[in-house]
């Protein structure tokens, strides 16, 4: 992992004052492939995390405090977060899956 998205990640649970339990992070450009993505993904850049997450106030507390920690990328599904700081995908940006 890259060390400045694990800055920015710790930065953001101590914000969030809640656990953050990591689903997925690091990830192999071939692991990447053999799953059907890209392989180019932030994740296998070291600069993404995936955190669990099952209720919508847990959601807010994980969204606000990546924003104000410094994460520029985060996408929300039904059982996680996505952050991310990739410097080579687009910016400001929050998607669904």
């Amino acid at each position: 992992m890259h060390p400045d998205t694990l800055y920015k990640l710790n930065k953001a649970r101590h914000i969030a004052d809640i656990p953050f339990v990591l689903n997925c992070a690091y990830r192999s450009p071939a692991h990447d492939k053999a799953r059907g993505r890209s392989g180019t993904g932030a994740h296998t850049l070291g600069r993404a995390v995936d955190i669990r997450c099952y209720s919508s106030d847990t959601r807010w507390k994980i969204i606000t405090a990546a924003i104000e920690a410094g994460f520029t990328r985060i996408g929300v599904a039904d059982t996680f977060v996505h952050l991310d700081d990739s410097p080579t995908h687009a910016q400001c940006v929050i998607w669904t899956y």
